[in-house]
């Protein structure tokens, strides 16, 4: 493999460019400044993700970048808690792409250190659904001016159990008409919930107000805001009909 031009060239960028820009992230990681060190780390890692995705024979490190970079974001939106074993996971994973190229680079087949890592990725991620708030607060709900409102009672969305509640306030809607939710005491919303209540958004006018910077961007991070409109507070939306 060491030999195809595309190869050399992926690594030259990987060693000059890709490599240093983790290590800032990582440095930032350790150093407590989770959130701009995972705004870091997110773009070399995208990167990483898609490129080796189509290079023959690094389809695994192509799979295994898309695991960190799920965890990343998980970690990142509140889904899974940013505890320092959880943040020290993540470093490793991080860490352990390059390994992971450089054992495809060399031919080396041992893949027993990243299932393991991909296996406490996945015990810290089940975790925090096992032990999360399985039982959802539920939405308060009022009409506006022909609006319906949806107060979410939950300070973090993201299992079931938690946005389900707002899906099933959206289905009592007649289509077509506007909904606005109502984030006012919601400190992170997953991008699993978000998912669901923009896929409605076809049938529904559904915009969000009182959006904590959290939620915000997992909204935007996630192209989300093409189909739920964000706003300040009530009185912005209401101003902007």
């Amino acid at each position: 493999m060491s030999e195809d031009p595309m190869v050399e060239e992926f690594f030259s960028e990987v060693n000059d460019k890709y490599y240093p820009q983790v290590m800032e992230g990582l440095e930032l990681l350790e150093n407590g400044d989770l959130g701009q060190g995972i705004e870091i780390l997110a773009r070399p890692l995208h990167t990483i993700k898609g490129v080796t995705g189509f290079m023959a024979g690094f389809e695994e490190a192509s799979h295994f970048t898309h695991k960190i970079e799920d965890f990343l974001k998980k970690v990142q939106s509140g889904e899974v808690d940013s505890s320092p074993d959880n943040v020290t996971l993540l470093s490793r994973g991080v860490n352990m792409i390059f390994q992971v190229l450089e054992q495809l680079r060399m031919g080396d087949t041992d893949t027993a250190e990243r299932e393991e890592v991909l296996g406490l990725i996945a015990e810290a991620s089940a975790t925090r659904q096992d032990n999360g708030e399985a039982a959802g607060a539920g939405v308060d709900t009022e009409t506006l001016n022909g609006v319906t409102i949806i107060k979410v009672n939950e300070p973090r969305v993201h299992l079931d159990a938690q946005f389900k509640p707002i899906i099933s306030a959206i289905l009592s809607i007649e289509p077509g008409d506007p909904v606005l939710l109502d984030l006012d005491g919601v400190l992170t919303f997953g991008s699993g919930a978000w998912a669901a209540v923009a896929s409605m958004g076809v049938t529904f006018r559904i915009a969000a107000c009182n959006v904590s910077p959290d939620a915000k961007q997992t909204l935007i991070g996630w192209g989300f805001d093409k189909t739920i409109s964000v706003y300040p507070d009530r009185e912005t939306y209401f101003t902007a009909q």
